[in-house]
């Protein structure tokens, strides 16, 4: 916001200074605007390089020891979130840094079990965060709220149209609804986009022969959904940890 106003003031600023050399409309808008555009480019990279930088740095207070606990793996993330809400301060000068910076910290307190804090962070997390997305979905399907987890999955693969992960999730959790024609149409959907997937077409088979889906085929990915524990503890998944398409917005 504050840069895309700074873009726009140095728009108006050529146009002025133009018009008082006398110089021509037809020259000094398009390069006031070009000159504004220009400079809002730059400063969206530079706050993007900042969030980008905090968020790495929040990553790195999940990794290195080995989690022993389920108290230490708490911690870990409580430090990350700490990290992550620092990038608060950009919030002002950037659209969708505060919904990027939701996102992550929603899906950290998700990891955490603590979905009532989790869930109004992940509700105002940006759409193109569509793991924030799917675990509001789950949050929703286990309260028995099925439409509205149907519209939050159906929002959610408008932006992540190419995510396997997605299609297998929103199929799970429809199967789970006792909707299994509606599970293998999802899969169906992602398998049009992604053309011989093998993790959606052996799911696809596993409900057409009405066996149970194997999601343990997209490995941590689809552990950090807490649907289903791996039996060895595990540092959170680095799916979870960073969303660098999220965070652009």
């Amino acid at each position: 916001m504050i840069n895309l106003l700074l873009g726009l003031g140095l728009a108006l600023a050529v146009i002025l200074l133009s018009s008082l050399l006398k110089i021509s409309l037809w020259i000094s808008v398009p390069m006031g605007l070009a000159g504004g555009f220009a400079l809002f480019v730059w400063l969206g990279r530079r706050t993007q390089a900042a969030l980008e930088a905090i968020m790495a740095k929040a990553g790195e207070k999940m990794s290195g020891e080995a989690i022993r606990s389920e108290a230490m793996r708490n911690r870990k993330l409580d430090e990350a979130i700490a990290v992550m809400q620092t990038g608060y301060a950009l919030k002002h000068r950037q659209f969708f840094i505060k919904g990027a910076i939701d996102g992550q910290t929603g899906i950290l307190r998700y990891l955490q079990g603590r979905t009532e804090e989790a869930e109004p962070l992940l509700k105002a997390a940006t759409m193109q965060h569509y793991i924030a997305k799917a675990m509001l979905g789950i949050l929703q399907w286990k309260r028995g709220e099925k439409k509205a987890a149907r519209e939050t999955f159906d929002h959610a693969l408008k932006t992540g149209k190419k995510e396997s992960l997605l299609y297998g999730v929103y199929a799970y959790v429809l199967n789970e609804m006792g909707d299994r024609d509606s599970a293998i149409a999802v899969i169906n959907k992602g398998l049009k986009v992604l053309s011989g997937d093998e993790r959606l077409e052996k799911n696809r088979n596993l409900l057409q022969n009405a066996k149970p889906m194997k999601m343990s085929v997209y490995g941590e990915q689809w552990y950090q959904f807490m649907i289903e524990r791996p039996k060895i503890m595990q540092e959170p998944p680095p799916y979870a940890r960073m969303s660098r398409r999220a965070m652009r917005g």
